[in-house]
This record gives structure tokens, C-alpha cells and sequence, in this order.
């Protein structure tokens, strides 16, 4: 009995030190080096996204909506940061291009649509 009674808080320890490695916790001579790569360039993945990318994608992904085809929305991206300006047919249609816009890889938070109208 007393055997287990040591064995049990060996083992949860052993569990827990494990787990916490596992979340990666713990930092590495690899790790360092991604993570400090990913933090200098600003984006959320690896590589950076440039902004004529950006706006390219943007702009297909308006074409392949219909409603957000129809209307008549100007695209510009800073580093990033996507502004939406033109005139949209309804709240519905400014939400859709919020959010579109938001999916699109590399779009930095926040997505500013103060000139976009409805």
C-alpha cells in the first residue's frame, strides 16, 4: 500500500510534465527561431502576404459573390489592414464584405468599412 501510495504522485507528475511539453510550453532551439521569424514579419502564418496579394484576393473573392459583384466597392490595403470604401445595397451586403474581407490570407485586424455606405 504505502508503494502505491508513492507511485500515484510519481506518475501525475510525470503525466503532467509530459502534457505540458506537448502543448509546446516549453521553448527549443527550434522553436525560437520560427516563432521569433513569425512575430518579426506581422502574420499570422509563416510567410507575409503582401498587399497586392491581398487586394487581389479580395477582389476575386467580391467577384465570385453576386451581390458583392453588383456593388460598387474600392479595396485598399496598408500593410495589411484592408480598407473598404464605395456603396453597398443593403447592411447584409456591408457585413458580407466585412467578412469576406477578413477571411482573405494575410488581412490584418481590424478591416476598417467606415466609408463604406449603405
Amino acid at each position: 500500500m504505502n508503494t502505491r501510495t508513492l507511485l500515484i504522485p510519481i506518475l501525475l507528475a510525470a503525466l503532467t510534465t509530459a502534457g505540458c511539453a506537448g502543448l509546446g510550453g516549453g521553448s527549443s532551439d527550434s522553436d525560437s527561431g520560427s516563432s521569433a521569424a513569425r512575430s518579426s514579419d506581422g502574420s499570422r502564418g509563416g510567410s507575409r502576404v503582401s498587399d497586392s496579394e491581398i487586394t487581389s484576393s479580395i477582389r476575386d473573392a467580391f467577384k465570385q459573390d453576386p451581390q458583392l459583384a453588383a456593388a460598387s466597392i474600392s479595396v485598399a490595403v496598408d500593410q495589411g489592414v484592408v480598407t473598404l470604401s464605395g456603396n453597398v445595397p443593403s447592411a447584409l451586403v456591408y457585413n458580407r464584405a466585412i467578412s469576406v474581407a477578413r477571411s482573405a490570407p494575410g488581412v490584418r485586424p481590424p478591416v476598417n468599412a467606415a466609408n463604406l455606405k449603405f
